[in-house]
């Protein structure tokens, strides 16, 4: 059974009629969700849409559900780190920001640089990275909607230890809980994010996630000691029957937690079935009705990568005219999830020129297919690179390993800044 809102199904009638054409489908407002749920009788509910996790929560406590959390609002930023504040899995300080004034105290309070970002949210939007008193300015003089913030000290900046050239320095570790039990499935590393710096809305950064990578290369003793981490912070805020998705820093004395996100990673099942790994979707849907999914116990067949390289000028339509076949040409690349549209506007496609998957037998092999596919694809989009307005033209390839930029932060990772 697919569910949507009442407001989503008027948005987009074309996804309604499409799915009812494969499954059963309802429509009810969010006010009567647990409602609905309950008059069609159903044994579990689960989302893949970031937007909907807390709704999932509201539905699994009142119905008593799989997957209830014992935490009112685990997914909130602020809300946890409070809780792993208290049981010293994090070291990181943070003030709930709902209006300018809280962030007058706040920015008082918190050593510079620190963080300002949505207390709920993915993909870096709405951050703002303030390094001193002139981007503390700026939050002031930009910002119009200070409701849903918080304000939190920088993370310790550490560097991948096998391979600081081309990966970034955080992970993220996905995770299926059963009952007590919190079954760490893969763990992926990045490469670098990019960050144009005041780029964004109301005042906040431009942060702009490039890639994920599976296995990650960290040492089997370095994996140990996150995963654990992570463990212990699932067990602390409570969660049950869940697959979760939680970034880690690593910093120089260890790893410190970013943010842990109540349902599948973004665009990350994808790679883990192309290794042989768990699929992350069936395994959300199993406990969803409490039930145990089969979890492989193989290591990954090879690596993998999903790659997606923003615009180096972000704005407007794209220019490029770039096809599905101009991409498969180039060598490593095994699959093509979403292309820019000539004509489109950039938004369209989140400001990524290409949402691409690459497969090799070995690390190596990854890195030289990764830098290959990287030059490929900024070749193919050179139109969009002109200087427009004076725009700096930014190397594609240099993005992914890691080299010609400055290195930056995002909530906690690191990345380039333009």
């Amino acid at each position: 059974m697919i569910l949507f809102t009442d407001d989503v199904a008027r948005a987009h009638e074309r996804v309604v009629n499409m799915a009812s054409q494969m499954f059963q489908v309802a429509v009810a407002p969010l006010s009567e969700l647990a409602g609905t749920c309950n008059s069609l009788k159903l044994k579990g509910v689960t989302t893949f849409h970031d937007a909907h996790v807390e709704d999932v929560d509201f539905v699994t406590r009142a119905l008593e559900l799989p997957g209830a959390i014992a935490v009112e609002t685990p997914w909130d930023k602020f809300v946890q780190r409070q809780h792993l504040l208290a049981e010293r899995l994090t070291g990181v300080r943070c003030f709930r920001v709902d209006c300018r004034d809280d962030f007058e105290r706040a920015v008082v309070a918190l050593p510079l640089p620190c963080v300002l970002k949505p207390r709920r949210g993915v993909g870096g939007s709405g951050v703002a990275f303030l390094w001193d008193t002139g981007d503390a300015d700026h939050q002031r003089a930009e910002r119009l909607d200070w409701t849903g913030l918080t304000l939190e000290t920088w993370l310790p900046q550490g560097a991948h230890p096998v391979r600081p050239d081309w990966l970034a320095n955080f992970v993220s570790v996905e995770t299926v809980s059963l009952g007590d039990a919190h079954h760490v499935v893969a763990v992926f590393d990045k490469s670098p994010i990019e960050v144009v710096r005041r780029g964004g809305r109301e005042g906040a950064d431009m942060v702009s996630v490039t890639g994920d990578i599976i296995p990650s290369q960290l040492s089997e003793a370095q994996r140990d000691v996150i995963c654990a981490r992570v463990r212990d912070c699932l067990e602390t805020l409570g969660v049950r029957w869940r697959v979760t998705h939680t970034e880690v820093q690593l910093t120089p004395d260890g790893s410190d937690i970013i943010e842990i996100n109540g349902r599948v990673g973004g665009h990350l099942n994808r790679l883990l079935r192309l290794v042989g790994g768990t699929d992350l979707v069936r395994a959300a849907l199993s406990v969803a009705l409490g039930l145990p999914p089969a979890l492989p116990a193989t290591e990954p067949d090879g690596y993998a990568m999903g790659y997606f390289p923003p615009f180096p000028i972000r704005g407007g339509q794209v220019r490029s005219r770039v096809t599905v076949a101009d991409l498969r040409r180039l060598e490593g690349l095994v699959g093509v999830d979403e292309v820019a549209a000539a004509g489109a506007a950039q938004a369209d496609s989140g400001f990524r020129m290409a949402n691409v998957t690459l497969r090799a037998a070995t690390a190596d092999e990854l890195q030289r297919a990764a830098a290959g596919v990287a030059r490929g694809i900024r070749e193919l989009f050179a139109a969009d690179a002109e200087g427009a307005n004076g725009a700096e033209e930014v190397d594609m390839a240099d993005a992914v390993t890691g080299h010609g930029g400055a290195d930056e932060a995002s909530t906690g990772v690191e990345g380039r800044e333009r």
